[in-house]
């Protein structure tokens, strides 16, 4: 039980890696921008939830050094 839940993870973990890699190549600077729009649920993208698209859109923010929340 715990190992299938150690490989659901990490498999969730590598699709978020997989998203955001594919969508920093697509958008480069841009890319956080679309994730935040997937999020709002304005594309569709394989019927991922929000909650993927948010760790997606947190994983572009620390590959790209953007600075989330108030400053």
């Amino acid at each position: 039980m715990c190992l299938g839940l150690l490989r659901r993870r990490a498999e969730w973990k590598a699709a978020i890696a997989a998203d955001a890699r594919r969508l920093i190549e697509s958008f480069q600077e841009l890319a956080y921008f679309e994730a935040r729009e997937r999020v709002r649920g304005r594309c569709i993208d394989g019927g991922r939830p929000a909650r993927h698209w948010t760790a997606v859109k947190l994983e572009i923010a620390r590959r790209q050094g953007i600075s989330i929340g108030l400053a």
